[in-house]
């Protein structure tokens, strides 16, 4: 009884957990996306942009997409050898990967 107890407790803090990241997130995208408006609005994006700066942001750029197919490589791999192994919550982990990568290749129509 004292273990269902504590599962259920659990089960409740985690609920509880994401429903507050969820809502935070939500918050900062929509602040995120009102100072993208305000910034527009003021002129920031018209015109030709700083050539050091643009290269900058494009070589950012550059190393976060190489970071994040590096990332989405190890995850395969750590998915598949679970598969393998035949490890109980391989599913689990391989459908919210798909969901985490679908969410972070809808992101930029999300916040358009």
């Amino acid at each position: 009884m004292i273990r269902m107890a504590t599962t259920r407790r659990r089960q409740r803090t985690i609920w509880a957990t994401a429903v507050g990241a969820a809502t935070l997130s939500a918050v900062l995208i929509a602040v995120a996306v009102g100072h993208t408006h305000a910034l527009n609005a003021a002129g920031a994006f018209s015109g030709t942009p700083i050539s050091g700066v643009q290269t900058f942001v494009d070589k950012l750029k550059g190393n976060l997409v190489w970071l994040g197919g590096t990332a989405m490589g190890l995850v395969i791999a750590v998915v598949g050898i679970m598969f393998m192994a035949g490890h109980s919550r391989a599913h689990d982990v391989a459908i919210r990967t798909l969901v985490g990568l679908g969410i972070l290749a809808s992101i930029s129509g999300i916040v358009a």
